[in-house]
């Protein structure tokens, strides 16, 4: 698995950052999304990777952090 660094956002007194990550033997993305000691790794999301750049940017610029980042995932894919 890999990671890519996509962006970060200042919540408090924290930063969330939140990356890309990938199974290149598979062709599928994920979100790792990061803060305070907190992660939430999702992966195998979409094998489109504009797709999940666009669940990226929603989140950032929503502030979700790793304790709701699953359910964000969850609704985002229900609502495809």
């Amino acid at each position: 698995m890999r990671k890519f660094f996509f962006d970060s956002a200042a919540l408090g007194e924290n930063t969330v950052e939140y990356s890309l990550v990938t199974c290149a033997d598979r062709g599928e993305y994920g979100i790792l999304v990061e803060s305070g000691g907190e992660q939430a790794l999702i992966p195998a999301i979409s094998v489109s990777r504009f797709r999940v750049q666009e669940l990226l940017g929603m989140m950032c610029r929503g502030l979700v952090t790793p304790v709701t980042a699953r359910d964000v995932t969850e609704d985002w894919l229900a609502a495809i």
